[in-house]
């Protein structure tokens, strides 16, 4: 499965992508655990674009048998900063998660013009069987 769609310049922009995005990925047979960490790491990567290049942003999605590949493209050339900020840091993480969930990602400047892709792979095999709670998050016991 192949699809594409243009993405606003705009944060705003953001959640409907998350959306689209999970749309198509269930609609390729990608579920559980895989489509959550998949919508994330699509969260990052297009709140990136939107934050920090020049449109147009493009979100592209490549599901086969063995892997999911999502590209995102704007028009800036600046590749995305890998940065590890400190716990009280309100931004900047974004980059990291697809760096440390990803099962691998890389940058891909445009010959023709000022622009580039960005882009992660998610292995079938390694996705995780289950997400395992944040030893913080809150229980209702």
């Amino acid at each position: 499965m192949h699809a594409e769609t243009r993405i606003e310049p705009d944060t705003a922009a953001v959640a409907p992508a998350r959306r689209w995005a999970r749309e198509r990925l269930a609609e390729a047979g990608v579920g559980g655990p895989a489509l959550d960490l998949l919508v994330l790491l699509v969260s990052e990567a297009v709140t990136n674009a939107v934050e920090h290049a020049d449109p147009p942003v493009l979100l592209r999605v490549d599901v086969d048998a063995v892997r999911t590949r999502v590209e995102v493209s704007d028009g800036a050339r600046a590749e995305p900063i890998l940065r590890n900020p400190p716990p009280t840091a309100e931004g900047g993480r974004g980059v990291m998660f697809v760096d440390r969930l990803a099962s691998r990602w890389g940058t891909l400047p445009h010959a023709d013009d000022e622009s580039k892709t960005v882009w992660f792979e998610l292995v079938h095999d390694d996705a995780p069987t289950e997400l395992a709670p944040s030893p913080h998050a809150r229980t209702d016991d």
